[in-house]
């Protein structure tokens, strides 16, 4: 085990930082932590507007009194309430364009408000056309998100190296002429050259295969989101996260290109219960509140149930580090336990910190694949303590008891290691007061 760790800090470990710090990685990263306010206010405003249950099913009582009421409130914010879920929602990939823009600029030092509105510009003409020229919106949601990210980064590439070497650069520095203005007339002419070439682009991909990027994308994405929406492919999936976290490799390095799989996943099944499918109907399983709220219970390694365990330690060490953890664990923040007990390296806690998730992982996907548990269908925000943020995402109470009853087991996967090493630690303890 200590070779395996010296090899991986020193091959591993390396090129899993440059692979996390490359700049279109990190722009799209970004892009997608910027619009997470929006994913999450636009999935709530559909729960609030879509009781989960008919109360005229129910017998007369507090439950029937209870989704009555709310089944009339939905009825008076549907109008309002449901244009903020449209918005917010079915024009996402808008949003995604606009933010690789300006972050992929950052990285270029590109500073102004043009190239944002470039990439958005240049999503809309390959997203926003369909094959026969007509406009059409079909793309402006989930399923146009991989075109968001493609025009963009094409869009703010050809930008920057036609601005690096200044071709047709208009200078009116030192004119007195507003700021803005001046940005504007420096990249005129390379806007132009830009959104020629994005429109080549469009026409040449429509004269191959008589049909526009996104639909293409569609079709070539679809066995991808499909193994990544099944057992064995969840299952290597957090096995290899949890792994190389214990190497203290950071689970972004993995997950990270995942986010805009899993958000395509959870927006058609936003779409598919929309329209009325019933949440354990509608498509996918694995979307990013999955992972957050039944996978990664407290944080990476499912450590709300180590947390505590860790109360009940004989060791002033570990007790006090269940206590300083306990708190931000109900907000999925586990930097605390990790680092404190420590979890990293630890050959003790490699197995239940790996096993706790790979058990939920099991558990939670053959719940929600037979039809016991609902799937996610809106997005609560990872920190979000998981039993409510299962209930949210959901609307079904019973992935509420589901993580409950997940959390009761990751207690017990870890006790049995914890306490072996409490015993440890606490003699260490005793001896070093003597």
């Amino acid at each position: 085990m200590k070779k395996l760790s010296e090899m991986l800090e020193k091959k591993l470990l390396p090129m899993a930082n440059k692979f996390s710090k490359q700049r279109h990685l990190r722009a799209i990263s970004n892009s997608f932590l910027s619009i997470v306010p929006f994913l999450t206010i636009g999935s709530l405003a559909l729960v609030l507007i879509s009781p989960p249950v008919d109360y005229t099913t129910l017998e007369p009582g507090f439950m029937y009194s209870f989704f009555q009421a709310w089944a009339v409130f939905a009825e008076q914010i549907a109008t309002p309430i449901g244009s903020i879920y449209t918005i917010c929602m079915e024009f996402m990939s808008i949003f995604v364009a606009a933010a690789i823009g300006y972050f992929l600029a950052q990285e270029y030092k590109m500073k102004g408000f043009l190239p944002p509105v470039l990439s958005t510009v240049a999503f809309l003409i390959l997203a926003g056309l369909g094959a026969d020229g007509s406009k059409t919106f079909d793309y402006f949601g989930g399923t146009g998100l991989f075109t968001a990210i493609i025009g963009s980064i094409i869009a703010i590439e050809i930008l920057h190296f036609l601005f690096k070497r200044k071709v047709g650069y208009i200078s009116l520095e030192g004119q007195g002429v507003p700021e803005a203005l001046t940005q504007a007339f420096a990249l005129l002419i390379p806007t132009a050259i830009t959104l020629i070439g994005i429109g080549l682009l469009h026409w040449g991909i429509v004269s191959l295969t008589g049909d526009t990027l996104p639909a293409l994308m569609t079709v070539l994405l679809s066995p991808v989101l499909s193994a990544t929406d099944s057992l064995p492919g969840v299952f290597l999936l957090a096995f290899l996260v949890m792994t190389f976290w214990w190497f203290g490799i950071h689970d972004s390095c993995i997950t990270g290109p995942m986010t805009a799989f899993w958000t395509i996943a959870l927006t058609a099944n936003i779409a598919a219960f929309n329209s009325g499918a019933a949440t354990t109907a509608v498509p996918y399983i694995v979307t990013d509140p999955y992972w957050f709220m039944f996978l990664m219970i407290g944080g990476s390694g499912a450590t709300f149930g180590l947390c505590i365990v860790l109360l009940t330690c004989k060791s002033k060490q570990l007790k006090t580090v269940g206590k300083l953890g306990i708190v931000p664990a109900f907000f999925n923040i586990n930097e605390p336990v990790i680092f404190g007990v420590p979890l990293m390296l630890n050959p003790m806690m490699y197995i239940p910190f790996v096993g706790a998730v790979l058990v939920n992982c099991v558990i939670s996907y053959g719940a929600m694949y037979f039809g016991l548990v609902g799937r996610t269908i809106a997005q609560p925000g990872w920190n979000m303590f998981c039993p409510i943020g299962g209930l949210l995402s959901t609307l079904d109470i019973k992935a509420m008891l589901l993580i409950v009853g997940l959390i009761v087991l990751d207690a017990l996967i870890y006790f049995p290691f914890i306490k072996v090493y409490d015993k440890q630690k606490y003699e260490e303890e005793m001896a070093s007061v003597k």
